[in-house]
This record gives C-alpha cells, structure tokens and sequence, in this order.
C-alpha cells in the first residue's frame, strides 16, 4: 500500500523538489499541497500548476480540506508549521518538520504534540549532513575547548534567517563535544575587539547567489587546524532525507519527537 504524502509549501523551492520526488516514488502517493493564502498558486491542480503528469490533487489554503494524509512534509514558516501541527495532532496523522527558527515557546509546542504523534523535526535533512554533525560532535569532544571554533554557513540571497538552523545545530555539537564548557558566541568581528576569549566560537553567516547551502566548521590550534565540511549541490539530497525521514516514521509509526540521527541510527543529538 502506498503512503499518502501532503506537502505543505508546495510551490516553493523545496516544496517543488519534494513534489517531484514523491511523485516519482513507487511507494508514495502525492495526495495533495498547501500554499499560503493569496498565493497565484492556488486553486490549480498539482498536475497542472507544478508539471507532474498524472499528478492527483489540488493547491489549497486549508489544511483541514486535504483528503486523508498520513504524513505531511513540512518546510515554510514557523507561524504556518505550528498552524498544520494543530491539525495533524487533531487528525492523528505524522509530521516531517523541516521549518527551523522556532521560539523555545513554539518548540515546547512540537515537543507536547509529539507525545501523541510522530514527528521527525530536523534543521537539515541531508545524510551528509548528519554525519557531519557526528563528525563534529566526536572532533570536538577530541580537540576541546584548547581548539578555537569558527562555523561558518553560506546560503542564497533569499534565506530569511540567519545563521541558519543547521548553523546552530553545529554549534550545539561543537559544546557537546566540549561537554558545555564555558565560552561565548560571537556573531562576526569589527572594530578593535582585542584578543580571543578563552573558548569563544564565531558563528558566520554568507548570503548570496544561488547557493543551496554550504557548512563549515574550523578548528584552529598551534600549528595545525581541522576544517569539516559539507557543500550541498542540489536540493534532492534534503528531499530525499525528508522522504526517508517519512517513510523510517510511518514504518515506527511510534509517538515521539525525532531527528535525522534517530533515522540514520546515530548517537541522540546533543541538547542545549
């Protein structure tokens, strides 16, 4: 039996990728796809308006019109995200959550949702990237808090939130790694600012182009330094986390809040 799949943010860049993909998936069936309202989008066939032949299902504003889900994949807004979440707690029906800068308040919605339904809820969906924060997670639990810490993350000029999520999912990495030991964070450097603190770490954020998206973290000492990185080349590789993500869910179909690591099977991510 296939699983039926709604997209939330349908016609966006990586609602467009996700739509494809599903489409394109034996085990998947594409059943239907938000946008916000207003959108030109709205009102025409997902066939249609999104060039997938065959395609079932229409572009609504309203999650409670959707026919029987049993997922919904999810990256808009955060104010959209918790709005579905209502409604998929009311239906009893699973969330992929790719939305990143939630409140601690918003969050703390997810999490009490989360004790009735599934939820994966990651900053970033890509296997390459989970490692990454493996990776990180084990480099600085080896090196400590001698190392001086940079991260640093470039994104296209559209990106609304900076750093991004994924940014400060390395960050909380990097301080497990060190076991929380003190230091500040700075965003950016100008001007006479002396010295480097003891244990600071810089969070950077680059906005341009196109670009998908790019992670890096540094870790400086005398003589030597370790630089982690992941360059995203295309979209498909977060759709096909999230896919993943989905069916590893469905498949559990246990309540609870997850993430990538719980998918690929990895140590629990590191909490604030």
């Amino acid at each position: 039996m296939s699983m039926k799949v709604a997209i939330a943010g349908i016609a966006g860049r990586m609602g467009r990728t996700l739509a494809e993909m599903v489409h394109a998936a034996g085990d998947l069936e594409l059943v239907g796809g938000l946008e916000r309202t207003g959108s030109p989008w709205l009102g025409q066939s997902i066939e249609a308006g999104l060039s997938l032949p065959s395609a079932t299902g229409a572009i609504i504003d309203d999650i409670a019109a959707l026919p029987e889900f049993d997922v919904l994949l999810d990256f808009t807004t955060t104010q959209s995200t918790l709005s579905h979440l209502a409604t998929c707690l009311t239906r009893g029906t699973a969330m992929v959550i790719g939305t990143t800068g939630f409140t601690a308040d918003e969050m703390m919605k997810i999490e009490q949702a989360s004790t009735h339904i599934t939820i994966v809820h990651a900053q970033n969906y890509s296997v390459g990237l989970t490692l990454l924060l493996d990776l990180v997670q084990q480099t600085s639990s080896k090196v400590g808090a001698e190392a001086d810490v940079e991260i640093l993350e470039w994104h296209h000029n559209q990106k609304v939130d900076a750093p991004s999520g994924t940014a400060y999912a390395l960050l909380q990495a990097v301080k497990a790694g060190r076991q929380n030991a003190s230091g500040s964070i700075v965003h950016g450097r100008e001007g006479l600012v002396g010295a480097r603190p003891s244990g600071e770490i810089g969070l950077h954020a680059i906005r341009g182009g196109d670009i998908i998206g790019e992670h890096q973290v540094l870790f400086a000492m005398n003589g030597e330094r370790i630089e982690l990185t992941h360059r995203a080349a295309s979209r498909s590789n977060f759709a096909e986390g999230a896919l993943r993500a989905a069916r590893w869910g469905i498949a559990g179909g246990a309540a609870g809040l997850f993430d990538m690591r719980d998918v690929l099977g990895l140590d629990p991510a590191p909490s604030d």
